[in-house]
């Protein structure tokens, strides 16, 4: 079975895995966002992720402590590492103490911000295209922005997750941020690149209904994201 889905947040993605499992089907295979699971016992397995230092590598250090711990690394993906363990060896955690928590989320959190700084820059190059009059230039940067936001709302619910460790070591805590952006944001943009994408492909009218639906979501969108702003000042 295949299944199609694209997590910015390994903790929901960890939650669904282990769902999976409990329904019977184990997660064997992953590429860019297809899932591919076999059959297996319902609960057979526990799954983590992990957060690598390497694009697609693990060091033979981590692999050797993996098998040691009985641990499966099932697939690597960029920084992602998805592992499992038979559930009949117990239970399975990778950081059970508050300092080496805050650390792995810490790392990540980097890595969003490098992603944001990069994808911006793409998305300027993707607004260049556009105005030199090609279609798919805007599509990309609505596809780019949609990632982008995305991007930082996972920022800033990681951001979230480190104060409240922190807070539970007894540290200085600041002020917690909700949601950057809101989804209805998101959606409008990839619809709007939907319909820029299917420019000469169907009549104008549909491509103009779908341009109409998706401008007054990310108008919406826009301004729950302001006023949710402006609420946390």
């Amino acid at each position: 079975m295949i299944k199609f889905r694209l997590y910015l947040d390994k903790d929901s993605e960890t939650e669904w895995l282990n769902q999976m499992v409990e329904k019977g089907w184990a997660m064997k295979r992953f590429f860019a966002g297809f899932y591919q699971f076999e059959r297996c016992e319902p609960g057979q397995y526990i799954y983590q992720v992990d957060f690598g230092s390497r694009l697609y590598h693990v060091s033979d250090d981590y692999r050797e402590f993996m098998e040691d711990a009985g641990v499966e690394i099932v697939q690597l993906w960029g920084y992602w590492i998805i592992l499992r363990r038979p559930a009949a060896d117990g239970p399975f955690e990778l950081y059970t103490d508050v300092d080496s928590t805050i650390e792995h989320y810490t790392k990540i959190r980097r890595m969003l911000h490098g992603v944001v700084a990069l994808e911006t820059l793409c998305l300027l190059m993707e607004v260049w295209v556009g105005i030199q009059g090609q279609p798919m230039g805007y599509a990309a940067v609505c596809l780019i922005g949609a990632f982008i936001a995305g991007c930082i709302n996972e920022s800033i619910r990681i951001r979230n997750i480190i104060e409240e460790l922190r807070e539970r070591k007894g540290n200085m805590v600041y002020n917690k941020t909700k949601k950057g952006f809101s989804s209805l944001l998101t959606v409008g943009l990839l619809m709007n690149a939907c319909a820029l994408a299917l420019i000469g492909s169907v009549s104008d009218y549909i491509v103009a209904v779908i341009q109409v639906i998706a401008i007054m979501m990310m108008a919406a969108g826009l301004y729950i994201s302001v006023r949710s702003a402006r609420g946390r000042q």
